[in-house]
């Protein structure tokens, strides 16, 4: 049997500025690319482009950063971002952050019976009415993989690396089973 391979498409963190309030009005008009509209949503928008990310901005010094498909890049563009709100005068300093989310494609080189591994595991969900694949919830945590027949799948849910490769592996050897 060929190992499964998986990708990172997106990692989703939160940033948090102690002790600063951040003027929004401000930041919208002086990075390019950020917009704000507080009648739509309380946050400024900013996409760059190098590191590659997005980021939801809150006058409260929280921010969202998606996008990145490594923990480093998402580290870089929120480096970039630190200096860019220097550079505007806000007084911030290394901003506290934490992976919330790592979203990874999988590969596991074979196809699902999604009946049958449906038939056998009470911790599974599927209606393939509502939703073609089957979702796979890893015991006591809150990774989740997400099963297409043709053998693709979506990790979602894991906090680091480890827990994805722990996922997929648990995924395999519990698939293993049903065919045993």
């Amino acid at each position: 049997m060929v190992e499964a391979e998986y990708e990172i498409s997106n990692i989703v963190l939160t940033v948090s500025y102690r002790d600063v309030e951040l003027d929004l009005e401000k930041i919208a008009s002086n990075l390019e690319g950020a917009r704000y509209d507080p009648e739509v949503f309380p946050g400024v928008a900013y996409r760059m482009s190098k590191p590659k990310a997005s980021f939801l901005i809150f006058a409260s010094g929280n921010a969202n950063c998606v996008g990145a498909r490594t923990v480093e890049g998402a580290e870089r563009a929120i480096e970039n971002l630190t200096d860019k709100l220097q550079n505007l005068g806000f007084d911030v300093g290394e901003p506290e952050t934490e992976v919330q989310n790592m979203v990874a494609s999988v590969d596991f080189h074979r196809r699902f019976d999604l009946e049958e591994i449906a038939r056998n595991y009470h911790y599974v969900e599927y209606n393939p009415e509502v939703f073609p694949g089957l979702v796979f919830r890893w015991e006591d945590t809150n990774v989740a993989i997400l099963l297409f027949v043709e053998g693709e799948g979506v990790c979602v849910g894991a906090k680091k690396k480890e827990e994805i490769e722990k996922a997929i592996e648990w995924i395999e050897e519990t698939i293993e089973s049903i065919n045993s």
